[in-house]
């Protein structure tokens, strides 16, 4: 992502006067990924928000993401409607309510395709695939950590700047991820989706359970 987590100073300087310190960033990285791996099928419940300039209060939904195996990923909208959006390989179905589906190409959705890349790859323990598609930022350690994604395709970039996981341990916690046209997705998974919802949530309070898993 540009990367809009805190970000350290001295790692770039580090990486110039160690010669083993990229070596040392890519083994943690592995290592991280290592207790993200997930064997397919896995759930989690998710809770999401849209932030845009041109909304008065966030949009937010909840559900449950399904990662079906690599590159297959199903996002389930239970409240405040339904809505059932399922990515295999390159291709999108779509069902909303009683509305017929809908099938059409990833390359149309690139935020749907950001989360496919991240999540499936995370979720995966593929390091490969996430270096194939974005640079990768690693800061903390294994109890708080923080990853940054910045597309690497330029045309990707167009539309997503950066993405930012938020985790602990072996659990990621949120991901929150930066449009070009300045929408901010916050998207809160597992125990960080479990918080019980304020009555009127705002950007704060996202951000705060976001970074609940730095504390």
């Amino acid at each position: 992502m540009t990367v809009r987590a805190r970000r350290s100073s001295t790692l770039p300087l580090l990486l110039v006067l160690l010669p083993g310190a990229a070596v040392c960033a890519t083994q943690q990285v592995d290592a991280l990924l290592k207790r993200l791996a997930r064997p397919a099928p896995a759930t989690t419940p998710f809770l999401e928000a849209h932030f845009s300039q041109l909304l008065a209060k966030p949009l937010v939904v909840s559900g449950e993401l399904q990662y079906l195996g690599p590159d297959n990923l199903a996002r389930i909208v239970e409240q405040p409607y339904h809505e059932r959006s399922e990515i295999r390989g390159d291709s999108v179905s779509l069902q909303r309510e009683s509305q017929p589906p809908r099938s059409f190409s990833l390359q149309r959705a690139p935020e749907l395709r950001s989360l496919r890349a991240s999540f499936a790859a995370l979720l995966g323990g593929d390091r490969a695939a996430l270096e194939q598609q974005f640079t990768l930022d690693l800061h903390g350690d294994e109890q708080h950590w923080t990853l940054g994604l910045t597309p690497r395709d330029p045309h990707a970039l167009e539309h997503i700047r950066s993405l930012v996981v938020y985790g602990s341990a072996s659990e990621p916690r949120c991901l929150i991820t930066y449009q070009a046209n300045d929408n901010t997705t916050v998207l809160l998974v597992g125990q960080g989706a479990k918080t019980p919802l304020p009555p009127m949530p705002d950007r704060a309070w996202f951000d705060e359970q976001c970074r609940g898993a730095q504390k």
